[in-house]
């Protein structure tokens, strides 16, 4: 019977610790591709259309590179073909994208343009389409919600600026993410550590149930466990 009862204890405690390792496993950063890799895949750039903003696919050639590569594609603009179809962008011609940069646990990535962005200084709707065209592209293809934009200094050396600052647009009418990378962490973080916690306790709890329960069976002198009758008493030799 001790055994029985170990043996229940330990499939609990196990059953109790696989949320959290599937906790943990969600938490972890996720594999990237390997580098050098090109592959051509069906990705997409958002335009506009009839003032509405529209997905429209393109073949993206790029492997680890694919958000730049979609940028790339972005700041060409409308095909002529597309055009004819009522399909325009609002940023603004000659934009290019001078690198990118993405936070180890991919809570944030940033692309860097050069300053004709800022050409659109002093129309505020423009703007913003422009932001939310290069938002919602690098969120498609990257799978990461909280999309950085600055733009190029002045000179060489020069801090980039932030693009919405500088354009006097909310980041919330672009679709990307109000809270700081640190705020959606500390958030994760807590539900793991929740769940840490609860299985630890649990186990722990079905740990102590299993050794007094074995303590409280353990056989009577002589290697024989003591028996009783039905009054409780132990029987007479």
């Amino acid at each position: 019977m001790n055994k029985r009862y170990l043996i229940t204890a330990a499939l609990a405690a196990v059953l109790i610790l696989l949320p959290c390792c599937a906790a943990f496993a969600q938490e972890q950063t996720p594999p990237q591709p390997t580098e050098g890799e090109v592959t051509q895949t069906p990705g997409g750039i958002y335009l506009y259309k009839d003032g509405e903003l529209t997905l429209v696919t393109r073949d993206i050639t790029g492997g680890n590179q694919m958000v730049e590569f979609a940028l790339i594609e972005l700041f060409k603009g409308p095909t002529e073909e597309e055009k004819a179809a009522g399909y325009e962008t609002f940023i603004p011609e000659g934009v290019k994208l001078q690198y990118t940069t993405v936070k180890q646990d991919r809570s944030e990535f940033s692309v860097n343009l050069s300053r004709e962005l800022l050409d659109l200084s002093g129309d505020e709707d423009a703007s913003a389409k422009a932001l939310t065209q290069i938002v919602r592209t690098a969120q498609e293809v990257s799978g990461i919600q909280n999309i950085g934009i600055t733009v190029a200094g002045e000179a060489m050396g020069d801090q980039p600026q932030d693009a919405f600052d500088a354009l006097g647009v909310d980041k919330s009418e672009t679709g990307t993410e109000g809270s700081t990378p640190e705020e959606q962490s500390e958030g994760g973080g807590g539900l793991l550590w929740l769940w840490i916690l609860l299985g630890v306790g649990g186990a722990v709890t079905l740990g102590v149930i299993a050794f007094f329960v074995a303590r409280g069976r353990k056989p009577a002198p002589g290697g024989k466990p003591a028996t009783r009758t039905s009054s409780g008493k132990k029987p007479k030799r």
